[in-house]
């Protein structure tokens, strides 16, 4: 592991890991699309990227944020010379993994005290155990009095281990927490790390070309988990406790705000949601989020094209001829004498409704390039 870690490389990390149905990037210029009706929507990603997100840090991940809303980093407390154990998700293979501890005395965002498990130049030694087993502990230096009590605690590199998932799983970015270091902490920290799959439908996550699907407002939508899912391998059976949400991009392709909740109705690998009639035509995009028995959870980003729904104008009240004595009105005309009754047709002539309908040119996310698995400024 290198000797330096940049303030932005942190900042991008919080980033990518707060609100991360938002953070699932949707690429390229959409064009116009002819939307359709009671869409079905296969789960099927061609490409999964997990993370590492630090629930102690930044609390229980929220998919439906706004990603605009920087999050609140609650430190992790620790005390000097004491030891910090990081239980990392079983999809993670760290045999071959390391650990830097940086400290930025002068708060410019470059670290000024750096302390790493395979020192290299200037970095002070760190002690760490466990790799290959999935707890790595991490035995913290005595505090120097100087400078600032706040670190940063990196731990790479990590992959997918291949005996639980397939090549269409891969990892990025270190694990990393913040630590405050404080004589009242705990001797020994604990912290678990909840395992984050990010994924994008029907386009790969990676592609650089636009897919949105085309869907009219007031339609139903199918979500399906398919047999042959790669989601499945993260111990996914059904669609049970499924979350959907929808969010409006701007014409950059960026999320307006959090997504709103939609009701979902969930039956075995089938679930489907009524998008509502009133949504107005343009870019939307479809959050798709599921906890996973081993405590982490799935996103599934989908970007929509919505065409506002058409409202079907009711047919024109027929002019009534003019038939002997029955008048244009409806009235029927009584001899003189006649025992008959006036009949009035009511509201003919009230019953006039326009409808109107448009479809919208889509304007996707455009997905930078995500950086590396390294601690390297």
């Amino acid at each position: 592991m290198s000797s330096t870690t940049s303030s932005r490389r942190r900042q991008v990390q919080r980033l990518a890991l707060t609100g991360v149905g938002s953070a699932v990037l949707l690429v390229g210029i959409a064009p116009a699309a002819v939307a359709a009706t009671d869409v079905t929507i296969p789960l099927e990603p061609l490409e999964v990227e997990l993370g590492a997100f630090p629930v102690e840090n930044l609390g229980a991940m929220d998919p439906m944020a706004d990603p605009a809303t920087a999050p609140a980093v609650t430190p992790v407390p620790v005390q000097y010379s004491g030891t910090i154990t990081v239980a990392l998700p079983t999809e993670l293979d760290d045999s071959a993994v390391e650990a830097a501890l940086t400290f930025d005395d002068d708060g410019d965002g470059n670290p000024d005290v750096i302390y790493a498990s395979n020192p290299t130049g200037t970095e002070l030694p760190l002690t760490i155990s466990g790799a290959g087993t999935g707890t790595i502990t991490v035995t913290l230096p005595a505090d120097d009095s100087v400078g600032v009590d706040a670190g940063t605690l990196f731990l790479e590199p990590l992959t997918t281990d291949p005996a639980d998932l397939s090549p269409a799983f891969t990892y990025y970015d270190p694990v990393f927490y913040e630590l405050g270091f404080d004589a009242s902490a705990p001797v020994a920290q604990n912290v678990a790390p909840e395992l984050v799959a990010i994924s994008q439908v029907p386009c790969a996550i990676s592609s650089a070309t636009s897919c949105p699907v085309p869907v009219t407002a007031g339609s139903t939508v199918t979500l399906d988990l398919t047999a042959a899912s790669v989601l499945r391998e993260l111990d996914l059976t059904d669609l049970t406790g499924v979350l959907v949400g929808l969010q409006a991009l701007d014409a950059n392709g960026d999320a307006v705000g959090a997504a709103v909740p939609l009701a979902v109705q969930v039956s075995g690998s089938a679930a489907t949601f009524v998008l509502p009639a009133g949504t107005t035509a343009g870019s939307y995009g479809l959050v798709v989020a599921q906890p996973t028995p081993a405590g982490g959870v799935s996103v599934v980003a989908v970007e929509l094209t919505v065409a506002a729904a058409t409202v079907v104008a009711p047919p024109a009240a027929q002019p009534v001829v003019n038939d002997g004595l029955r008048s244009n009105t409806g009235v029927e005309a009584v001899e003189a004498g006649s025992t008959g009754t006036a009949a009035v047709t009511a509201g003919a002539g009230m019953l006039l409704l326009a409808g109107v309908g448009g479809v919208a040119v889509a304007r996707n996310r455009r997905r930078p390039v995500a950086e590396g698995g390294t601690c390297d400024s």
